[in-house]
């Protein structure tokens, strides 16, 4: 049934599309150049570009998670060993990425592995998240809060 007059979210047939305001290529270039600027070991940097359709999927994942948690809780807040719900899923996110490694090991991964290391997967994606910033009521300039950014999804 079509109601007349009543508005709409997508445009019609003769109207131009909303434009986003970034492109999927800058929010891209976005986590490539922000992940090209961590350190994998001494002077070697990671490459933001081999490592990029990991960390998209990085940053976006954690997000999805993050929606379904706050989806099954339904407002819950109880915390657990002074840890609130939203605390608690940070805080797990980044244990299951501890890792060590040689520092031969970073080297070559640096040049080779489409994947961040663990470091990076975890600091990488939550600097990026206000709801990380928040549940641990960081404030900006602090190093988990990011200057500038970074969103693909």
């Amino acid at each position: 049934m079509v109601v007349p007059n009543r508005p709409s979210d997508s445009p019609g047939p003769n109207e131009k599309k909303p434009k986003a305001k970034c492109s999927p290529e800058k929010r891209a270039a976005c986590i490539a150049n922000e992940y090209s600027g961590f350190t994998a070991v001494d002077d070697v940097k990671l490459n933001g570009r081999l490592t990029l359709g990991e960390n998209s999927a990085d940053n976006g994942g954690i997000r999805i998670a993050l929606m379904a948690l706050k989806d099954v809780l339904a407002g819950k807040t109880d915390k657990v060993d002074g840890l609130t719900p939203e605390q608690r899923f940070f805080v797990g996110y980044g244990q299951i990425w501890c890792e060590n490694s040689s520092p031969e090991e970073r080297r070559n991964r640096a040049m080779t592995d489409p994947h961040s290391p663990g470091r990076y997967r975890v600091n990488g994606v939550l600097q990026n998240m206000p709801e990380f910033r928040d549940a641990f009521s960081c404030k900006a300039g602090q190093p988990m809060v990011s200057e500038n950014a970074c969103r693909v999804w």
